[in-house]
């Protein structure tokens, strides 16, 4: 008993003094290495089909090396063009409209006149811009009038009343409507009359002599031709003794029934 007692508190003393002499000489027993194992950062699983493996074990040991992946930048709508603004600057004066519309088209004085007021100018400043105009030439009633007789009567053989109505649809004055009408020939207007109901009876030759007579006195009346000449035209041509007179050709007469 005696014996056990003593070999009991010898090893105590062995492990409280921290093991044999020899145990104390050699140091402490190693430790055996654990294998490291990466900690996958909360989340990882979620987010493995979206970071590569690699980059997720990468992460495990520093966690700022992952990074979201960087998105396509957003198609950026281009920037239209601003629309043209109107012009916002200050009225136009009636001397600045005024050559603007002169310049889309030839005016008279009283269509040029007609034009300002519908644009709400003074009715002062706009007499004020089209004595200028007159001035500078840059209204010529009379000469526009020239021009649109000559035109009506070349292409469209209108007689002297017809190109009057013209002219005056145009607001030119009576002045200039009657010095261009002046200066038509006399003789060539009453050749245009037998020429023009020579030609329309021809086409009459199935009616009657009373019925074409009337017809025909009622065309030339349309045209402007009325009077004794008209009469004296109509009975020429259903006579067959019209003739084209300056216009040229030979005279036919018209058959009745």
């Amino acid at each position: 008993m005696i014996e056990l007692r003593s070999l009991l508190q010898q090893n105590t003393s062995r492990v409280t003094a921290g093991g044999s002499p020899a145990e104390r000489e050699a140091g402490p027993e190693p430790a055996t290495p654990r294998r490291a194992v990466a900690e996958v950062p909360a989340g990882a699983e979620v987010l493995r089909g979206v970071f590569p493996a690699s980059q997720i074990q990468q992460s495990s040991q520093n966690p700022q090396t992952l990074q979201t992946p960087k998105t396509p930048q957003t198609l950026q709508t281009p920037q239209t063009a601003p629309e043209a603004a109107e012009d916002s600057g200050p009225e136009r004066s009636a001397n600045e409209d005024g050559v603007r519309l002169l310049a889309r088209k030839a005016k008279s004085s009283g269509e040029l006149r007609h034009d300002l007021l519908l644009l709400g100018h003074d009715p002062a400043a706009v007499d004020t811009v089209i004595a200028e105009f007159e001035q500078s030439l840059y209204l010529d009633d009379v000469g526009l009038a020239r021009f649109l007789t000559e035109k009506l009567r070349d292409a469209k053989r209108a007689s002297k009343s017809q190109i009057r109505v013209k002219l005056r649809e145009r607001k030119l004055s009576d002045a200039a409507i009657d010095t261009a009408l002046a200066e038509l020939d006399d003789d060539e207007e009453l050749a245009l009359l037998r020429q023009t109901a020579a030609d329309r009876a021809r086409s009459m030759r199935d009616l009657d002599r009373q019925t074409a007579e009337r017809r025909l006195l009622g065309f030339l009346a349309r045209r402007g031709w009325s009077g004794e000449h008209a009469t004296r035209a109509v009975r020429d041509a259903l006579d067959g003794n019209g003739s084209r007179g300056a216009f040229g050709g030979a005279s036919g007469g018209v058959r009745f029934r």
